[in-house]
């Protein structure tokens, strides 16, 4: 080994690294917060589809009302047309609560 030189890492190393691991940092954070919100809205989103396709069934069948989650279910696999999909499902993972008393799907804290 050569006398002077040393095998360390110098402080301008540490900084440089430092500051790419920052960079990185501010590029990939808020893409995770947008992604969030982007679920949170297609949770709000898919809440009034489902409260829509209700009202749309009950002004077609007058004084028929859904029992509880399974008639939401056969009701949305039933409407191929605003859910080609079938019963869709919470970007979260939850599902979606119906609640018999109001006739809607009720909105659910993520």
């Amino acid at each position: 080994m050569a006398i002077g030189k040393s095998l360390g890492i110098t402080l301008l190393e540490v900084l440089l690294v430092v500051l790419i691991l920052g960079l990185v940092a501010a590029a990939a954070i808020p893409h995770f917060v947008y992604s969030a919100e982007r679920r949170a809205d297609e949770c709000r989103s898919n809440i009034a589809l489902l409260n829509a396709a209700l009202d749309h069934h009950g002004a077609k069948v007058r004084g028929l009302s859904l029992g509880g989650q399974g008639d939401l279910a056969r009701l949305i696999e039933a409407d191929k047309e605003r859910f080609p999909k079938g019963m869709p499902k919470c970007p979260y993972g939850r599902p979606y609560d119906y609640d018999p008393a109001t006739g809607h799907v009720i909105p659910h804290r993520h």
